[in-house]
């Protein structure tokens, strides 16, 4: 079962919408436009604390990559991909980054502030885990 099965109908209307919005584009488009967006989410929040907001974002992209399928080939896809919910795209892509360094460089070359977004993302996840931390060490 995917992420945008498990949101409720209001979320995935929102990410009907930016499915529809993005698909005429290429995967550098979609990202740019999805990092815009979490640029605006973050200027219009109102609590003072940014995790939520920035979960809820990684969350819609995840669920966007679910319906716009995922292309492991182009590195804005790949960036997305390694901060999705999805473990097993996670893992290709960091995966892909560590094996091409050329990656990550050119993700910064597009979105100076790519490792900000990444620490911000995994900072959103160690203060408000999504998944229960079940006795197996993780």
């Amino acid at each position: 079962m995917t992420l945008y099965e498990h949101l409720p109908a209001d979320i995935r209307s929102m990410v009907d919408s930016l499915v529809a919005e993005l698909t005429p584009y290429s995967w550098p488009g979609r990202f740019l436009a999805l990092i815009g967006l979490l640029g605006e989410k973050l200027e219009a929040r109102t609590e003072p604390e940014p995790w939520h907001m920035i979960q809820q974002w990684a969350g819609l992209a995840t669920a966007v990559l679910e319906q716009l399928q995922p292309d492991s080939s182009v590195v804005e896809c790949v960036g997305l991909m390694s901060i999705s919910f999805n473990d097993q795209w996670r893992a290709q892509a960091l995966g892909q980054i560590e094996r091409d360094l050329t990656v990550l460089d050119r993700l910064l070359a597009i979105c100076p502030d790519w490792d900000d977004i990444v620490e911000s993302v995994l900072e959103a996840n160690r203060r408000r885990p999504i998944r229960a931390r079940r006795g197996r060490g993780r």
